[in-house]
Formats: structure tokens, C-alpha cells, sequence
């Protein structure tokens, strides 16, 4: 056909098809400039040669044909932007843990637990100087609800912001299934075309992009199967299979969180926003919640031991037994132990001052000593202040904090809480910073492949239609060489 004249006008046609898709593709690079995901197309085009034939002079071929549509992405750059997002979204969740419970801590500052801790042994420091005036205990009295009112603030605080981050991993738990679901639809939607030997780019850019949603929420891993279709792996758990995905739920086990399959295994997860949830509910709150119930705990415990040896206005050393602690005088009360009660309770929860303290200051064990009256009546040595001043003194004693190797003064060991607290806060901005920076450029390298450049497009444009006129034009001196063949034929 190709030796033929009827076999040019075949050359031509294909020509103009071939120029015109061409203009289709360029428009669509065109429309979808702004759409997020989008990927640059581009046509593959090749020249039709006419198969060899014994006795035959070889054609100069039959024309042209469009070979493919590709799609101008980077797989590497793709992967790789995967993992910096992973990772970004990691720090980010977990630095919004760390900036929320900074937050709440209030430190520096004049309402922090630092401050009121300082105006509680001031306040003791009076009632040493003044152990007979009412006012003194009065203010002591008030410091220290004020001292136990602001610990629990604060832990009520923190177990509130933990519950919210418990809520929220249930939200990213359903996005992850959610985009799991997605992807495994369209999954199957890309191999049914690819079975009818077609595809379609823009679904597999849509595909892409889910994939990239899910890298935030939480690490995976993605296999290209020959049939078109992915697998993904999630915090090395097989996450969806083809047009399948597996459901994955939230699973709280005592006080510690885990993610775990539809066949019981649990995540091991490695990166992305549930990572960060994952790591604040499981390590960041109870490193501070714990470190603040080891404080009140030992402040509760010294206070009581010194105050149980001193001796009220009354002159009386021990208590009546209204609180069921006979023989005892606390000034905070005691700190159930685990087999207390049914449920433990947290030190900081549960700080208080002594109920018999509030009912009545003059039972603040000031006095060191006592003196006899008559009729066998004991009262405190005038002036004395020798027990609160005892008390007072614990602001420079080393304590011990959870166990005998770590002492510390009270102040100083809040103070290296929150110092840890900063320092974590800054890491955490630190690497965020850098992954961002990462992710930015791997971003620029991505789109310096596959972002559409309008003044390329544009020259496209121009080529693709002087080709089709050119085309158009082939076919139009054709048509007249035929005319003239006919009307010489007839005549």
C-alpha cells in the first residue's frame, strides 16, 4: 500500500492523528498546570515500518503511530520524598506533643510549679520566725493548697492532653484504613485497564498521591507488581494486597498503645504522624507524668516524717485518729500505695493538704518541744519554731526521687525535668527543620521532572500544529497529484 498513491493519503492521515493527539496531550498538561499530583504527560511516537517482502522493493514506510502517553515522573524521587514525609510528620506530631505539655507546665513563668514551691517554703520560713502567729499559719495554709490545687492542675492537664492524643490516634488509624481502601480501589480499576492492554496516567497520578497521604500517617513500604497493581506494607505488616486492604485498629493494653492487623499482629511502626501519637502516649507523657508523681511523692513523704515529730498550738504531737490515722499528724495527705485500693492512684492526682490541717492551722507542727503546765497540761515552748523551720530546710536537703541513686534538692530536680522538657522541645523542632528542608528539595527535584512548564507547553503547541498543517498540507498536494491522474486517465 505504501508504493501506492492511495497508500500516501494513509501516511497523512496517520500523520494528523498522531499531531493531534499530540495537541490533545498538550492541553491536558495545560488544564491540570495547578492540579496537585499531576504528573506531565508526553507522546511517544514511532515510525511504522512496512514488513520486508522477497521481490519487493522496500516502501518508505507507512507513516507514523502514537507508541504511548508517559507519564515524566521520577520512581526514585517519588520513594525518597515518601520517606522524608515519613519522617517529617513523625517529628511534627511528636513536637506537638512536646510544645502542648510545655504549655502546660507554664515554665518559666510566675505561675509554674517552680514559683509556688519557692512560696511554700517561704512561707514555712515564717511560721519558723512566728510559730504563734495565727496569720502566719494561716498564709502557710493557703500556699500550700495553692502548691497542691497547681500540681494537680497540671496532672489533670496532661491526662486530659493524653486522652486527646489517644482520640487522635483513632483518627489516623481510620484515615490509614480509609486511604488503604482507596488505594486498593483504584488498584483494581488500573489492572482491569491494563488487562484490556490500556491505562490511564491520571489514575495512576491519583494513586501516587494517596500513596504519599498514607507515608505521612505512618512508614510503608511499596512493590510495583507486573500487573499494574501495588502492594504496600505498613510498619512491616502487609497493609493491602491488590484491589484488598486489611483493616487496622488501635489497641490499649494497660497504659501502653499499639496498632495492630486484622490478623492480630501488631504494627512495628517506624515513621509518620502515628509514630509521633504512638511515642507521646507511650513514653512522652509517662516520662513527665511519672516524673511529676516521683516530686510529690518524695515532697509528701519528707514533709510528713519531719511534721509527725512536732507538736501543734495544742501541744499535741499526734493525731486523734479522725482520719483513721491515729498516731500519725501529717500535713499532706498520704499517698495511697498500689495495694491501698483497688486502683492505684497517681501521687500528683491525689496531692493535698491534710484535712485537719485546713480545719485548723494551729495544728501545723511548728514546735520541736513542749513544755508542762499545770493540771498536766503541754503547750509549745514559747517561740518555738524549731520543726517548720526543719520542714523549711528541705528547700536545700537531697531527696530521693524514685530510688536511692537519684538525689537531688526538690527545686533542682524540677528544674532538670523541665530542662529535659526544653531540650527534647528543641531537638524535636530541630529535626523537623531539616526534614522539611529534605522534603522541600526533594519536592524541587520531583518537580523539575514531572511539574508542567507552561512555556514548554506552549512550544509544544507550535510544533504540534506546524506539524499537522504540514500534514494537512501533504495530504491536499496528494489529492491534487490524484485529481490530475484521473483527468488525464479520462481523457
Amino acid at each position: 500500500m505504501s508504493n501506492s498513491t492511495f497508500g500516501s493519503f494513509e501516511i497523512g492521515r496517520r500523520a494528523l492523528h498522531a499531531q493531534q493527539k499530540g495537541v490533545q496531550v498538550t492541553g491536558q498538561n495545560i488544564a491540570n498546570a495547578n492540579t496537585e499530583g499531576y504528573s506531565r504527560q508526553a507522546v511517544q511516537m514511532r515510525a511504522l515500518v512496512p514488513p520486508a517482502v522477497p521481490g519487493v522493493s522496500t516502501a518508505p514506510g507507512y507513516g507514523v503511530e502514537v507508541s504511548d502517553i508517559t507519564r515524566l515522573k521520577s520512581e526514585f524521587y517519588g520513594e525518597q520524598i515518601m520517606k522524608a514525609l515519613s519522617d517529617q510528620h513523625y517529628w511534627e506530631r511528636l513536637g506537638q506533643t512536646v510544645d502542648g505539655i510545655e504549655a502546660i507546665f507554664q515554665e518559666p513563668d510566675e505561675n509554674g510549679i517552680n514559683i509556688y514551691l519557692n512560696e511554700f517554703f517561704d512561707a514555712l520560713q515564717e511560721v519558723s520566725v512566728n510559730p504563734e502567729s495565727y496569720a502566719a499559719r494561716i498564709s502557710l495554709r493557703e500556699q500550700a493548697v495553692s502548691l497542691t490545687g497547681l500540681v494537680r492542675d497540671i496532672y489533670e492537664r496532661l491526662d486530659e492532653f493524653k486522652y486527646d492524643v489517644e482520640k487522635e490516634l483513632d483518627t489516623v488509624v481510620s484515615q490509614i484504613n480509609s486511604l488503604a481502601t482507596e488505594i486498593a480501589g483504584l488498584n483494581e480499576k488500573i489492572t482491569y485497564l491494563q488487562a484490556l492492554g490500556q491505562k490511564s496516567n491520571e489514575m495512576l497520578d491519583e494513586r501516587d498521591l494517596r500513596l504519599q497521604e498514607l507515608s505521612e500517617l505512618v512508614d510503608i513500604r511499596v512493590i510495583q507488581r507486573t500487573n499494574g497493581s501495588v502492594e504496600v506494607l505498613a510498619g512491616g505488616r502487609l497493609l493491602l494486597h491488590d484491589n484488598r486492604s486489611f483493616e487496622l485498629e488501635k489497641e490499649i493494653k494497660g497504659d501502653v498503645a499499639s496498632v495492630k492487623n486484622n490478623l492480630g499482629a501488631e504494627l512495628s511502626v517506624k515513621g509518620g504522624a502515628l509514630r509521633g501519637m504512638l511515642e507521646s502516649y507511650n513514653e512522652v507523657f509517662p516520662r513527665y507524668m511519672d516524673g511529676l508523681d516521683d516530686f510529690v511523692s518524695a515532697l509528701v513523704e519528707e514533709v510528713n516524717k519531719i511534721h509527725n515529730e512536732g507538736f501543734g498550738l495544742d501541744g499535741v504531737k499526734f493525731g486523734d485518729g479522725e482520719d483513721g490515722k491515729e498516731g500519725e499528724n501529717y500535713f499532706f495527705e498520704p499517698i495511697l500505695e498500689p495495694g491501698d485500693s483497688e486502683q492505684p492512684v497517681s501521687a500528683a492526682k491525689s496531692f493535698a493538704v491534710a484535712q485537719r490541717i485546713i480545719d485548723d492551722p494551729g495544728r501545723i507542727a511548728a514546735a520541736s518541744s513542749i513544755i508542762e503546765e499545770s493540771e498536766g497540761e503541754e503547750t509549745p515552748l514559747p517561740g518555738d519554731g524549731g520543726n517548720a523551720l526543719k520542714i523549711a530546710q528541705l528547700r536545700e536537703n537531697l531527696v530521693s526521687f524514685g530510688n536511692e541513686e537519684n538525689k537531688a534538692t526538690f527545686h533542682d530536680y524540677y528544674r532538670g525535668m523541665i530542662a529535659d522538657l526544653g531540650v527534647e522541645g528543641r531537638e524535636t523542632n530541630r529535626m523537623l527543620q531539616n526534614f522539611i528542608t529534605v522534603a522541600d528539595r526533594l519536592q524541587e527535584q520531583q518537580e523539575s521532572v514531572s511539574s508542567v512548564s507552561l512555556d514548554d507547553e506552549m512550544l509544544n503547541m507550535v510544533q504540534f500544529q506546524h506539524a499537522y498543517n504540514a500534514a494537512a498540507r501533504f495530504l491536499t498536494v496528494f489529492d491534487e497529484m490524484l485529481a490530475i491522474l484521473l483527468s488525464e486517465l479520462g481523457r
